[in-house]
């Protein structure tokens, strides 16, 4: 028990921060180390919303994609969130996008007389809580775009 104690102890310690940057000092080396957590933080989230889960990609062209797709999904999270923050919401990017993700496309398919068909795609009218999201992002979300395809009766 006691020798069981002992080992634990050894493996109590602190974390070691290191860089190769000696005109950094202690102070400046901990708040760019802090300043990580942000980036850490979407990262998790975008993993969990996008289902960008572990990369178990074994060639390099893949891993390259799977990593381009993150950062850019990363950016893209950092640029809404920095507009609203400009704007004074600080709410978080979980609830953020719990209001918008019941803010649809709708896709209507309309068989004519003549046998085509007309498949019009747009988006539903948000609610006012998106509204006010989409207005702080300045989206104008009456111009969102719409598809209108005929498609040729079969012979």
């Amino acid at each position: 028990m006691m020798m069981r104690i002992a080992k634990q102890k050894e493996l109590c310690g602190g974390n070691v921060l290191r860089t190769n940057d000696c005109t950094l000092n202690k102070d400046t080396i901990w708040q760019t180390y802090i300043s990580l957590t942000p980036a850490e933080n979407g990262f998790r989230i975008l993993k969990g919303n996008l289902g960008l889960r572990p990369n178990f990609n074994q060639r390099e062209g893949r891993v390259d994609g799977h990593v381009f797709i993150n950062i850019l999904a990363y950016q893209l999270l950092r640029h809404i969130m920095t507009k609203l923050e400009r704007e004074g919401d600080t709410r978080s990017w979980e609830k953020i996008r719990r209001i918008l993700k019941t803010h649809a496309y709708t896709t209507i398919i309309i068989p004519a007389t003549d046998g085509t068909i007309n498949r019009i795609r747009k988006a539903g009218n948000p609610d006012e809580s998106q509204k006010y999201i989409y207005n702080m992002l300045g989206l104008n979300w009456t111009k969102l775009p719409k598809w209108h395809v005929k498609i040729a009766a079969k012979k």
